[in-house]
């Protein structure tokens, strides 16, 4: 280990966007856990109100500001730093460390970057120089050149001929490629590359479109020791960007030559570049005739490694935390939570398949172009575990929540000629569309030439179709349950098909033996004797989970990422999760999202992978015996079914449209107070703005800004209302009282709504107090007069803060969008200067 860094500087990613989500500070926190562990000081910077890494630092650690080179350097030069580690920071860290690189701040501090050595990260923002060394390993590359004005893009794609890709070069975003038809196209795809350019330029490149895509996700110590993780297949292929893709892994498609000599690719390109940690390497393949090209190499943690991780129960960013340190991979022990004394020289071996399924915006943004493409426009996943791809598949759909009781929609009422047309140019329906094409009686091999999805995929698909006919055909039939559970059908699809309740299907479950078991998610395929944290279910005949205790709280993940409140809601169940264990429980929870930090396993006892459905849900009830069950207060049919069925059930996050109580719907301040039986605790007030000045409605609120614009008079008007207000209309938890303001007349009181889970975030940052650990304590009643006493809060503190929602209008082509509530991404934090930041 190398001894000589004790402090350590991570750059953290920003806010949510397309292109990264939760992930990467899920794996932040895991990588401070191990650097705490060996005794290192972690430095962060990030300005990502949802960030659950900033509350694993200590304060004076904890840089609250944008992640710019600007900002990196002061912190450098006040800190001095020994190490800076940018591979939990996405491209945006990437893109800092390079700057700092150019400018001589590293050298003249002398600060060592972790990871990724100096050259080569130049070399990986670079497909230019990315290809000079993949082509020094001997590895095929794809014709392009680079350009920085429209004039050489319009001759080199002429030369290399139509249809092209774009890539800007050291993006400050992750854009991957634009597909170009015809020069109108590559003129604005250039165009467009240019800004995201952090040098202008872009890089044009012969199209393989229609390539099959694979990733291969590795670990490599100082020494040169790998180890591959996992390998992921994208079902859709090159031409469809793999965040937008369908993924299973392991690879199902591949012959073993093929594997091992992507395998041994992946290795040759770490050990040139000297990668140390985590590496997602990208391939395309072209199967006839056998031939590939590596088309992106990151040597940090994304979605890729994410779903690595989640599938195998291999922690990678915490065994890469180690080996940043120069520990080889023969020394790094993994964490005891994994229950086995082994190091993490262990290639992952799966008895299971895992299915990834792309979320879309489109419901929340209507007016964008769903077709799919080269640029990402997904903002979340939902994964499926099974036995067989079938079953993995159909939990997939089923968790990324199409309908609240559990129902695979249907697409008949597309015409023949819509159908063929989504075959060709895929929207966010895709997965729903391959299916109503079969239903239809088209061909695999017609399907085949139309989608360029590998045939063994519309198997597998036909399969699913012929279970679901025999399940309907066979109403109440206890085999027809038995093979339908078994390939994945949940109980209220099933339900459906039989016209019946979900508790006759039940009933009929458990009077024929037809019920879940419970398989481990760990790295050697159950060869190992200790049980894992992580489970799913299916229906064999073996069990190895079992009640984990009789104090045990089950809580409800809130399932994959969308626009609104979800990447806040991911931070609100990772700190849940955290006071539930201080408070003495031992905590279950329940998610399908493979990118959330609070599926890791240091937050929780156990995690099951499973749809978050009533009929799962009552599974889980059943082998756990929950002494409580935390369901999100977006869950309405959830909530009522389980109450119904008399299981204590708690609301939290509490329901944030329900119970609000509006006059109108307009308001210039918001007071955020913490409300219990005997007690109102005002926090802060603040201005509510839209992101270009005075919303005109709730929806538009996207910014808040405290100080609120009052004087001492008119704040003190506000209190004494407030405690009026609720003496009179009883409330618990935290609520925001909406006011208007007209000069230095009295605040106009508007209405009463409880405080979104994106100003909560927004209030632990300003106040110091975690808030969502304040609310769960209510929840088990822990709240008692010692510790309101406690509470240290300055309602007229002058400190000045500041959020604002950040949206996905520049990915999705919509630039000059006014964002609401509804459409935020993510946010943006900000203390002191408060001019409005730069969007990037």
């Amino acid at each position: 280990m190398d001894n000589a860094i004790q402090k350590i500087l991570i750059i953290g990613g920003g806010p949510t966007e397309i292109g990264h989500e939760t992930e990467l500070d899920a794996a932040c926190v895991q990588v401070i856990q191990a650097f705490k562990k060996q005794g290192i000081r972690p430095l962060l910077i990030d300005n990502n109100p949802f960030s659950s890494a900033l509350e694993s630092v200590q304060p004076t650690n904890m840089f609250i500001q944008a992640v710019t080179a600007d900002n990196v350097q002061r912190i450098i030069e006040k800190e001095h730093p020994d190490a800076i580690l940018p591979t939990v920071g996405g491209v945006l860290a990437i893109s800092v460390i390079q700057e700092l690189q150019e400018n001589g701040v590293l050298a003249d501090n002398n600060v060592q970057t972790l990871g990724i050595p100096g050259n080569a990260i130049m070399d990986i923002n670079n497909p230019d120089r990315l290809n000079s060394v993949l082509k020094h390993v001997g590895v095929p590359i794809i014709a392009s050149e680079t350009v920085g004005t429209l004039d050489e893009a319009v001759n080199v794609a002429a030369s290399i001929g139509y249809p092209v890709i774009v890539k800007p070069i050291a993006p400050r975003i992750d854009t991957n490629r634009i597909l170009c038809e015809s020069e109108a196209e590559l003129i604005s795809a250039v165009t467009r590359g240019f800004s995201w350019s952090r040098f202008k330029q872009c890089v044009i490149e012969q199209s393989i479109v229609g390539y099959k895509e694979v990733e291969l996700v590795s670990v490599r110590d100082a020494m040169g020791t790998q180890v591959l993780i996992a390998g992921l297949e994208n079902i859709d292929p090159i031409g469809i960007h793999s965040g937008d893709s369908m993924v299973v892994t392991p690879t199902l498609t591949l012959s073993n030559a093929e594997y091992q000599e992507l395998r041994d690719t992946a290795f040759a390109i770490n050990n040139q570049f000297n990668f140390t940690g985590v590496v997602h390497t990208h391939f395309a393949l072209q199967t006839n005739p056998e031939n590939f090209y590596v088309t992106k190499v990151t040597p940090y943690n994304d979605r890729g490694t994410s779903l690595a991780a989640c599938a195998t129960g291999y922690p990678i960013a915490y065994v890469a935390a180690n080996l940043y340190l120069n520990q080889r991979l023969t020394e790094v022990r993994l964490p005891d939570i994994y229950h086995f004394k082994q190091t993490a020289l262990l290639e992952p071996s799966l008895d299971h398949v895992v299915v990834r399924i792309p979320i879309w915006p489109f419901e929340d943004v209507p007016n964008a172009d769903q077709h799919l493409g080269t640029v990402m426009k997904s903002v979340g996943s939902t994964i499926g575990i099974g036995r067989s791809t079938e079953e993995a598949i159909l939990k997939a759909i089923r968790s990324s929540q199409f309908s609240p009781k559990d129902e695979l929609p249907s697409m008949s009422d597309l015409s023949d000629s819509q159908i063929i047309s989504q075959l060709i140019h895929p929207r966010s329906s895709r997965i729903l569309v391959l299916l109503e094409a079969l239903r239809r009686g088209y061909q695999v091999d017609e399907l085949t030439e139309l989608t360029k999805i590998d045939p063994f995929y519309f198997v597998i698909l036909q399969h699913i179709l012929d279970v679901r006919e025999n399940v309907q055909s066979h109403p109440l039939d206890p085999l027809a349950l038995k093979q339908g559970r078994y390939y994945g059908f949940g109980d209220g699809m099933i339900a459906r098909m039989w016209q019946v309740d979900i508790d006759t299907v039940r009933s009929i479950g458990r009077g024929n033996n037809i019920l879940p078991t419970y398989k481990g998610i760990e790295p050697s395929a159950g060869e190992l004797l200790k049980s894992p944290t992580g489970y799913y279910s299916t229906f064999e005949f073996e069990n190895e989970s079992e009640q984990l205790s009789d104090h045990t709280v089950l809580v409800l993940g809130r399932g994959g990422n969308q626009l609104g409140p979800n990447a806040s809601a991911d931070y609100f169940t990772a700190e849940m999760l955290k006071q539930l264990h201080k408070s003495g429980y031992e905590t279950v929870i329940m998610n399908t999202n493979p990118n959330a930090g609070s599926l890791t396993s240091m937050l929780t006892d156990k995690q099951i992978i499973d749809p978050v459905q009533l009929g799962d849900i009552m599974n889980v009830i059943n082998m756990e015996h929950p002494v409580r069950i935390f369901v999100p207060g977006n869950r309405h049919f959830l909530t009522r079914e389980l109450r119904r069925r008399k299981f204590p059930v708690s609301v939290l996050p509490p329901d944030q449209e329900g119970r609000s109580e509006l006059l109108t719907d307009h308001a210039t301040i918001g007071l955020d107070l913490f409300v219990t039986e005997h007690h109102v605790v005002p926090i802060l007030a603040s201005d509510l703005r839209s992101d270009e000045g005075i919303a005109t409605t709730l929806a538009q609120i996207t910014l808040m800004r405290a100080p609120a614009s009052v004087n001492p008079q008119q704040l003190s008007q506000l209190l004494d209302h407030a405690n009026e207000y609720l003496a009179s209309h009883k409330r618990t938890g935290m609520v925001q009282l909406l006011y208007t303001t007209n000069g230095s007349q009295p605040p106009v009181f508007v209405g009463v709504r409880p405080t979104r889970l994106t100003t909560i975030a927004f209030l632990n940052k300003v106040t110091g107090i975690n808030w969502v650990r304040m609310l769960v304590r209510q929840a088990l009643g822990e709240i008692d007069e010692d510790l309101i006493a406690k509470l240290d809060i300055d309602i007229r503190s002058d400190r000045r803060s500041q959020m604002r929602g950040t949206f996905p209008f520049k990915q999705l082509q919509l630039p000059d969008q006014l964002g609401l509530t509804t459409q935020e991404v993510g946010a943006r934090i900000s203390f002191g200067t408060l001019d409005p930041e730069p969007d990037e």
